[in-house]
């Protein structure tokens, strides 16, 4: 009986191990799988990324090429017109190119060289360029002393040197975010996506903490990262699920998706949007999305 007993005991705790180990490998697999689902998103992002600046490239040497063309083909309709021009009367007859109306005994027609022998009418105006120049005349500059009050004024009226710019890290956490903004404004993205970062760091549960987040994907939305945008809005809406950035957010997603060309996403994001936050501004700009996407 005591043998039994221990058997059983045995049982079970082999059993408690396995059921641990079998927890354990299962919480392990699903968050290696969330790593591997967010790997392959982030990479398929980066593809179409590049797949649209590659296009951007193209349409963008397509158009050089075009002007330079362009301005080839007028370059030589140019010299074209100036060989028509030049030619003999003859040549020109036979041509059919159309020469002046204009008759040597009429005003305003100029023909070549004068004629031998005939004299050319000069105007009584001087002629300045007629005679070659000497060397210039070089004229002694007055020595000018300077009175005591002009020299005072003329130091108090020197520029001062300009200031030297304070970076975000001396700054306080809301003057970080405050500098981040008007960077952002100043379209010095870099800039801004530094001073936001300035911000998260100093301050990571302050109440500025989804609009910093927001501003920081729109640096990148702003520089056509969109890949890198997606994933900044998608921390604000996974952290933030009820505040008023996640609708903007929402729409930002949208609109990113359907930059990099992927529509179905585009309309997932923005379907979301008018069902969480049917009143806001962002959800009316979604719906006209939606109608132009056809969802």
């Amino acid at each position: 009986m005591k043998y039994v007993t221990l058997a059983l005991v045995a049982a079970l705790s082999l059993s408690a191990i396995g059921c641990t180990a079998a927890k354990q490998t299962a919480a392990t697999t699903e968050a290696s799988t969330e790593w591997r689902i967010k790997s392959l998103e982030e990479s398929f992002l980066n593809f179409r990324e590049q797949q649209r600046k590659q296009a951007d490239q193209s349409a963008e040497a397509a158009e050089m090429l075009d002007k330079r063309l362009a301005a080839i083909e007028e370059e030589l309709a140019l010299l074209k017109g100036t060989a028509v021009v030049d030619a003999p009367d003859d040549m020109n007859q036979t041509k059919g190119w159309a020469s002046s109306d204009l008759k040597p005994e009429e005003s305003g027609w100029v023909d070549g060289a004068p004629e031998a022998g005939s004299a050319v009418a000069e105007s009584g105006e001087e002629k300045p360029w007629a005679e070659v120049p000497g060397p210039p005349v070089v004229i002694p500059e007055p020595t000018v002393v300077e009175r005591p009050e002009a020299a005072s004024r003329s130091k108090t009226v020197a520029k001062p040197a300009p200031a030297k710019a304070v970076k975000p890290a001396a700054m306080g956490a809301k003057a970080a975010y405050d500098a981040g903004l008007a960077k952002y404004y100043a379209k010095d993205f870099e800039g801004a996506r530094g001073a936001f970062d300035e911000y998260l760091s100093k301050n990571p549960k302050g109440d500025l903490v989804p609009n910093a987040l927001y501003w920081k994907g729109e640096t990148y939305y702003s520089q056509k990262n969109y890949a890198q945008a997606i994933l900044t809005f998608k921390e604000v809406t996974s952290r933030f699920p009820k505040h008023a950035k996640s609708a903007s957010a929402l729409l930002k997603i949208g609109m990113a998706y359907d930059q990099v060309g992927d529509p179905d996403n585009a309309v997932f994001y923005l379907r979301a949007l008018v069902e969480d936050f049917p009143k806001s501004a962002p959800a009316g700009l979604a719906r006209k999305e939606l109608s132009r996407l056809g969802g």
